[in-house]
């Protein structure tokens, strides 16, 4: 609940950092990707976090959500960033061949990433008024 509060007294999100937030989210991994549909359901009970395929319009969440988000995928990104450079890769690349689940997975992760991509520069596309 002092959470909840916490975010309250948070400013707005700007365009940029939600234009980087879409970016971020691109470098997920399946599995925190997955994590992070989980955080935009939380809030929206009728976001299909589970679909195959997802639209996600960050404009669109609430500023709970986005804030949430913002601190869940720079840890996850840091937690990334620290086993690749600890040489995990080796150990990913063996999985991904021997689970063909983690392939379908990172498939749906790309199709996710390249529309909010997509959605995003749109956006900033928009002559502003």
């Amino acid at each position: 609940m002092l959470i909840l509060l916490v975010y309250r007294y948070l400013r707005k999100i700007s365009i940029e950092e939600k234009r980087n937030l879409g970016i971020a989210l691109t470098k997920l991994s399946p599995e925190d990707l997955s994590k992070a549909l989980e955080i935009v359901a939380q809030n929206n009970p009728l976001f299909p976090a589970s679909a195959e395929e997802v639209e996600l319009d960050i404009d669109a969440q609430s500023e709970l959500t986005l804030w949430r988000l913002k601190f869940f995928v720079k840890d996850a990104l840091e937690v990334q960033g620290k086993s690749s450079s600890k040489g995990d890769n080796r150990n990913s690349v063996n999985v991904a061949v021997t689970n063909p689940n983690i392939s379908a997975a990172s498939k749906r992760k790309r199709e996710i990433c390249d529309a909010l991509v997509k959605n995003a520069k749109k956006r900033i596309k928009k002559p502003s008024k």
